[in-house]
């Protein structure tokens, strides 16, 4: 049950939820269940885990120190079992303008397909907590408007280009094959901005995954908490099959949730990475429970 909920029909295709929990969980059969057990970023021996790599970029007047995504298992009693993946982000050292490279985590998988009729369901979720207040950034304190944005993630098709090693490269409109990904992600405000946004990535957009450049926004709103702790929090994402040209995704942040409707032959039902994302500079991530379900 709802405590509250706030709900605009924004037009046929564009509907809004908001509340305080979450009634879509689903249960089905389960293709990725990564607790990074047994210590490893690869697929190892742990039943259904997945590989992980970090993509990097340093474009002129955005230097990073290091120059790429350190990613390694950590422990972390916070989170639950005991370990975690660490998304180690570098620190921006120069600005030249608003936008800033990305760096980022993909966890990778055999490709995964919405089903065909009506009320299929793809189920992403995991748990996460910053190591550091998300305030304390430097990106934070120094340019606000990336606190909108903070946390970003999603399930992305790889366009049969798959990502195979870690890659350093500059990527805004460089032609690499992250380039030609599409998918939904979601971006969280952080650090006293309150955003929950669910976004579209179109194949080919001359953008790097959970970039801003190719995106197209479904849906976005402020009404829910902050995040600026090191607490522990669970992030959802849910793509549904409505009809043969259009999907419902929907996403929740500790129980607040907004939805948002695709339609037409553009609709991506096809899945093999996962990406996850700090958008501001030297913000570490801790994720642990990645599971993507079917029903």
């Amino acid at each position: 049950m709802l405590k509250k909920y706030l709900k605009v029909l924004l037009s046929s295709a564009l509907l809004l939820t908001v509340g305080t929990s979450f009634s879509e969980k689903v249960n089905g059969q389960t293709f990725v269940n990564d607790t990074f057990t047994d210590g490893g970023v690869t697929n190892g021996a742990d039943p259904l885990d997945i590989s992980w790599f970090g993509l990097s970029s340093n474009l002129y007047q955005r230097v990073s120190t290091p120059s790429r995504i350190q990613l390694s298992v950590v422990e972390d009693q916070i989170l639950g079992s005991g370990k975690a993946l660490n998304l180690d982000t570098p620190s921006i050292t120069t600005y030249g303008d608003s936008f800033y490279a990305p760096h980022y985590a993909l966890g990778t998988f055999a490709p995964v397909t919405l089903g065909s009729e009506p009320g299929d369901t793809l189920y992403l979720s995991f748990d996460f907590r910053f190591t550091t207040k998300p305030s304390t950034s430097t990106t934070s304190s120094e340019v606000l408007g990336f606190r909108a944005g903070g946390l970003r993630f999603g399930l992305f098709n790889s366009a049969s280009t798959p990502v195979t090693t870690n890659i350093l490269a500059s990527l805004f409109r460089s032609g690499t094959p992250v380039e030609d990904d599409g998918g939904y992600w979601v971006a969280v405000g952080l650090a006293g901005t309150s955003e929950l946004q669910v976004v579209k990535e179109n194949f080919n957009s001359g953008d790097s995954i959970t970039g801003g450049y190719g995106g197209l926004s479904l849906i976005s709103t402020n009404s829910l908490p902050t995040i600026d702790d090191t607490a522990r929090h669970t992030a959802i994402l849910i793509i549904r099959r409505i009809d043969s040209q259009t999907v419902r995704i929907t996403t929740s942040i500790d129980g607040y949730l907004v939805k948002a409707v695709d339609s037409g032959p553009g609709i991506i039902t096809s899945f093999d990475e996962i990406a996850i994302r700090s958008t501001l500079s030297d913000l570490d991530i801790n994720i642990d429970n990645v599971v993507l379900q079917a029903l």
